[in-house]
């Protein structure tokens, strides 16, 4: 199975980055790790995002923009592709968002990974896959 992540930066590797976690909000919602998604659209949304909070909608597929007006449908965006099968298990570390495991997201407890291959895509790709709200 393949995961994805996606970035406004070309790299060779992915690197652990600490993720945000709003004010208020146990630790494991702001884990210092590669995060890496099964939805590629989602990948996508992640690495388009303006500025500002972005609310997604899995179920509904929309997304909301606290800065609409920051979002550049024509910027580069960087989608990782990786093997799940590369990465052992036990580095594997379940997403929880609101106390609940996120399944849309996997955290790994590795340094750098190396991707498959890496696809560069433009940022307004991401209303094929969800609507602006």
């Amino acid at each position: 199975m393949y995961l994805y992540h996606g970035s406004r930066v070309l790299k060779k590797k992915l690197k652990r980055q600490q993720a945000y976690a709003p004010a208020g909000r146990p630790s494991q919602e702001g884990l210092n790790a590669i995060y890496l998604t099964p939805d590629f659209a989602f990948a996508l949304v992640s690495g388009a995002r303006p500025e500002g909070e972005t609310v997604v909608n899995h179920n509904d597929r929309t997304i909301h923009f606290e800065n609409p007006d920051k979002f550049d449908s024509n910027m580069d965006v960087y989608i990782y592709v990786v093997d799940s099968s590369q990465i052992p298990e036990d580095k594997k570390i379940p997403v929880i968002i609101n106390g609940k495991i996120d399944n849309t997201q996997i955290a790994v407890d590795l340094d750098e990974l190396e991707p498959l291959r890496v696809e560069r895509h433009k940022a307004g790709e991401v209303f094929q896959y969800y609507k602006a709200i």
